[in-house]
């Protein structure tokens, strides 16, 4: 199963580039015309829209399940670097949860390292859609029970 935030990111920031540009472009018109005070109310307003954009942190999410190894890349927008940031045979995820907070949401996923430690790793997945959220948490959960299942059967 494949999931990724991409095509909503990519919308995302470019509706923030154009109102960035439009901002500036008020700006400009506003001190051309000498409207001083106006043009710093827009200056500010400005700020306040890049403050959104580096809050927001426009990461692009791709998840992929290819049976036994949960694959998950994390990018920045414009980067096209695609490297894992997290590759993990099922068996050594232990937990995950959701997190979310005002403007973040994350996947937190506790997992055994090779020396037997308990790690977490938090992985911003703001820009998935609760849909997207749903089916990832279904999946991972999915694999997990399947594995403890696998352990008891072994067991017997």
């Amino acid at each position: 199963m494949k999931i990724n935030n991409k095509k909503k990111v990519m919308n995302h920031m470019i509706f923030l580039l154009v109102v960035i540009v439009l901002l500036f472009g008020t700006i400009i018109t506003l001190r051309f015309f000498g409207c001083h005070l106006l043009s710093i109310l827009f200056v500010f307003i400005t700020l306040l829209v890049l403050l959104y954009g580096k809050l927001k942190n426009r990461f692009i999410f791709e998840y992929e399940n290819s049976g036994e190894i949960l694959s998950i890349k994390s990018y920045q927008w414009l980067s096209g670097c695609k490297k894992p940031r997290f590759e993990m045979p099922h068996r050594k995820i232990l937990n995950i949860e959701i997190k979310e907070g005002i403007l973040k949401k994350y996947l937190v996923i506790l997992f055994l390292s090779s020396s037997g430690k308990v790690l977490r790793m938090d992985i911003d997945i703001t820009f998935c859609n609760e849909n997207q959220v749903n089916l990832l948490f279904r999946d991972i959960t999915k694999n997990m029970t399947m594995k403890n299942h696998e352990l008891i059967s072994e067991r017997r």
